[in-house]
């Protein structure tokens, strides 16, 4: 399903959707692990988790509306489709910070979608759904910002913008734009270094041209 905003399109893919909601349950689920000392928080993000999968099957019920059927299976779907493959789960502790820098980009990003459809959409069933969704997302946000703000603010800063950068590039559909900036880095510092480096340090210093003496005598290098 297509809407159309000021010439820009926006594609609602129910399937992907779903799952993308359901990876992002489990993933809830998986840090509410790492805070079984204390309960009162463990069960808040149990309750955004459970959020989630409620969400994955909001979606999945307007894919099956549509009529279609995926001849794919739900742990491919939920890799591929949900974005496991690209998530930092699991992990262990040490990383609570980073992981949940990259939930509250989630939650974000899940709002600003949110909002782009509810402004383009004229279903009220889709409306109503997005309405539901939308409080239970900033509600999401709003706590991961809690625990964030009791973090070292240099550590959360540089996790969000890395967090960032991360979906920002998985957004991208194709890997020409990441081959283009390496290509321009590698010629960048190719540069750099000759400018500033004599060529004469990258010569062969030796006297020896004969290269069929220098491959039978290869063992004595070994």
């Amino acid at each position: 399903m297509k809407f159309k905003k000021q010439k820009k399109e926006i594609e609602l893919d129910w399937f992907k959707l779903s799952f993308t909601e359901y990876a992002s349950g489990i993933e809830v689920f998986h840090a509410a692990l790492f805070f079984q000392n204390d309960k009162r928080s463990q069960k808040r993000i149990l309750d955004h988790a459970l959020d989630e999968y409620r969400h994955s099957q909001y979606f999945f019920n307007l894919y099956k509306e549509e009529g279609k059927i995926e001849k794919i299976s739900s742990p491919h779907a939920i890799v591929n489709y949900g974005g496991l493959s690209k998530s930092p789960f699991p992990c262990s502790r040490d990383r609570l910070t980073t992981i949940c820098s990259y939930l509250y980009i989630g939650e974000i990003r899940a709002i600003e979608f949110g909002k782009k459809v509810k402004e383009s959409c004229t279903d009220k069933n889709i409306l109503s759904i997005f309405e539901i969704i939308d409080k239970d997302e900033n509600n999401h946000a709003a706590g991961l910002k809690r625990f964030l703000d009791k973090q070292n603010r240099f550590s959360v800063f540089t996790k969000i913008k890395f967090s960032t950068l991360k979906f920002y590039f998985a957004d991208t559909k194709s890997s020409i734009l990441i081959t283009k900036l390496q290509l321009k880095a590698e010629t960048f510092f190719t540069r750099l270094i000759f400018k500033y480096f004599p060529e004469s340090i990258f010569q062969i210093k030796s006297s020896t041209n004969n290269f069929e003496s220098v491959f039978n005598n290869r063992n004595r290098m070994s």
